[in-house]
């Protein structure tokens, strides 16, 4: 069973091998995106300073404009670049050079540089540094586009970008929190973008009152929303089928298909194409759905998030085989070769969208995309067990004590242990790092979500946090998860907007 109505990122535990690569550093380099002030230091769910640290992220936003002194004209160009001339454009990521010689002297990984203090010679994790990113100096992500001049920005992806209700906001009208719409007020100023009408906007940023999970509105003024609830990486561009064609089925597999190749059944992974083919090749997914036309004249800015629901269905669907059946024992044997398939093709579909996205034919007068890894809620350590919430927000009463239910959401979920986990931990640790070979060959630029929300879930910011957690922030141990575990809090909203704010500012 594939896991569609979990609405967001993965929950699963073994996504943290990831995490090896290290978590943010409690002190950052200068510009690093730091989440503090009005915390609830307990880190819990039952969080009355959230709602006031949300108003304050709103002033912030109106003094983070007035830093960029965006000017009236051009939507603001020459006085981003005054705002911005200042500021480094990053560092190219030092290798052993054109030599290759052992003995010559490297400087720091991006582990090192950036997420140091988990990182040890003994962890494993993404080798980031194989693809040469540049990186930014807030450290918040790649630092590989200079966006300037922005007349349309377009939201994809799944529920961490559409916004959810949780207890503390069950309604689809309370949605100021969500990061999607703290960002969408900066960009607006800062490139002088069209909201549209107050009702629009209202009814753009919240998802929708049916709770269907589809946005309240796709379009208000330069602004466009395509996100859904547990979307996942195919729900980009999607499938071809190329099969039953005839004369049309080998030009189908050679201008539709990932590779140009369709698998044995006549389907394949929707390659980016071109405008001349959309119609030949499908067009209706998550993409269309925003640009109809497969293209756009206004220099456009593309945001998501998306992935975690992949890797949670990757992570269901290997626990489901065990040694006890011939099938089952036979795939464990082989290294699981089907559930290498669903990474392949979970990266091709991303591959193949951020293609699209980022096609100077399709964007002539330029497009720029940024995006995030996966996050996950237990610090590192895979303890799935950790999410067991123990109390639940009743509106209009208070919070309610549920912790005698002890109710484990993993198991909820379906989630299971694989028979041979380190398969599983090569499979998303693979699976970031092509996230980021993504971003540097296509040109566009990744937030570390992942490393940043380590030290602020249910094991090193819970109820009762684990303070030797190598994540643990004794400076900040708030919480950045919801009661879901899998979705963002209003302080995990305000730190994933600041991540992209980073990014796109510098």
């Amino acid at each position: 069973m594939r896991l569609r109505g979990l609405h967001g990122v993965a929950v699963v535990g073994l996504l943290v091998v990831a995490l090896a690569a290290g978590c943010t550093d409690d002190k950052p380099a200068s510009g690093t995106m730091q989440v503090t002030g009005d915390h609830d230091a307990s880190g819990g769910v039952d969080s009355g300073g959230q709602d006031a640290r949300v108003e304050d992220v709103v002033e912030d936003v109106a003094g983070d404009v007035a830093e960029d002194a965006v000017g009236d004209a051009t939507v603001g160009d020459a006085a981003v670049a005054d705002a911005d001339a200042s500021q480094d454009t990053g560092y190219d990521v030092l290798t052993r050079g054109d030599t290759g010689d052992v003995g010559e002297e490297v400087g720091p990984t991006i582990a090192e540089q950036c997420f140091g203090d988990i990182n040890t010679e003994s962890t494993r994790g993404p080798q980031y540094d194989t693809f040469e990113p540049t990186v930014g100096t807030h450290c918040a992500g790649t630092n590989q586009q200079d966006i300037r001049g922005v007349g349309k920005v377009v939201f994809f992806g799944d529920s961490v970008t559409q916004g959810t209700p949780n207890d503390l906001h069950p309604l689809c009208v309370d949605h100021d929190h969500f990061y999607r719409n703290l960002l969408a007020e900066w960009l607006a100023t800062r490139f002088g973008l069209d909201r549209g009408s107050d009702l629009d906007w209202g009814a753009w940023k919240s998802y929708s009152c049916l709770y269907d999970g589809v946005p309240g509105r796709v379009e208000s003024g330069d602004f466009k929303n395509c996100s859904k609830w547990g979307a996942r990486t195919d729900d980009f561009l999607g499938d071809v089928s190329c099969g039953g064609r005839g004369a049309d089925e080998a030009r189908c597999c050679a201008e539709c298909c990932h590779g140009g190749v369709c698998q044995p059944d006549g389907r394949c992974v929707r390659a980016a194409g071109t405008a001349a083919n959309d119609d030949f090749c499908g067009a209706d997914k998550q993409i269309f759905q925003c640009l109809p036309e497969g293209a756009s004249e206004a220099p456009t800015l593309f945001i998501f998030t998306m992935g975690g629901n992949d890797i949670a269905a990757i992570t269901q669907d290997g626990a489901v085989f065990t040694s006890d059946t011939p099938e089952g024992a036979a795939e464990i044997n082989a290294g699981y070769p089907s559930m290498w398939a669903l990474a392949t093709s979970t990266v091709d579909y991303l591959e193949e969208a951020v293609r699209f996205l980022k096609d100077p034919a399709r964007f002539p007068n330029g497009s720029w995309v940024v995006f995030a890894n996966p996050f996950e809620f237990t610090d590192g350590t895979g303890d799935v067990s950790a999410c067991s919430p123990t109390s639940i927000n009743i509106p209009g009463i208070g919070p309610l004590d549920i912790s005698a239910l002890g109710l484990n959401i993993a198991e909820i979920g379906g989630f299971g242990a694989w028979e041979r986990p380190e398969v599983q931990e090569e499979i998303v640790i693979w699976i970031t790092e092509q996230y980021l070979r993504i971003a540097v060959e296509l040109e566009a630029d990744m937030v570390w979500m992942l490393e940043h929300f380590c030290g602020h879930g249910y094991v090193a910011a819970g109820a009762h946090p684990d303070t030797t957690n190598r994540c643990f922030r004794a400076d900040d141990p708030s919480l950045w998860f919801d009661i879901s575990c899998i979705h963002p809090n209003d302080l995990g909203h305000e730190a994933i907007f600041r991540l992209f704010q980073d990014v796109i500012r510098e």
